[in-house]
C-alpha cells in the first residue's frame, strides 16, 4: 500500500511489515496508516516491525497518547517481537518517537533505532 504519505509492505524474509513514512502526516492520516499497519501486522501473521520515522516529523502529544493507549496493546497483542525504528535527524521527531517507546520498553518485545533501513533489516535477521 502506499498513497502521498506512506508507504506500507510485507517483507517475508525478515517477516517485518515496514512502514515508511514519506512526509509528516495530519494527525487523521498518523493514525490511519499506524492502523493500516495493524491489519498488515495481523493478517502476515508478522514478528517484526520497521518504522522509517525520518520523514515524520513531530508527532501530536495526542497522537502520542493514541499510539501508548491505544495502538500498541493491539500491536503487542499479535506476539510481536522485534520493532526497527529508522530515526530522524530531526530533534523533534526524535523526542517524540523516544517519548512513545519510552512507555512500551518493558513490554514484552525487543526495540532498536538505526540510521539506515538495511541495518534494521541486518538485525531483525539475527
Amino acid at each position: 500500500m502506499k498513497n502521498d504519505v506512506l508507504k506500507i509492505n510485507y517483507n517475508k524474509e525478515i517477516d517485518a511489515v515496514v512502514l515508511e513514512w514519506i512526509t509528516a502526516p495530519i494527525s487523521s492520516e498518523f493514525r490511519e496508516g499506524l492502523n493500516q499497519g495493524l491489519e498488515l501486522l495481523k493478517s502476515t501473521k508478522a514478528k517484526n516491525w520497521i518504522g522509517d520515522v525520518r520523514n515524520l516529523g513531530a508527532i501530536d502529544p495526542d497522537d502520542q497518547k493514541w499510539s501508548n493507549e491505544e495502538w500498541f496493546p493491539k500491536a503487542l497483542s499479535t506476539g510481536i517481537k522485534k520493532m526497527g525504528v529508522i530515526i530522524s535527524d530531526d530533534i523533534f521527531n526524535q523526542m517524540s518517537v523516544e517519548e512513545i517507546m519510552s512507555k512500551v520498553e518493558n513490554a514484552g518485545f525487543v526495540s532498536q533505532y538505526f540510521d539506515d533501513i538495511n541495518k534494521a533489516s541486518q538485525w531483525m535477521k539475527a
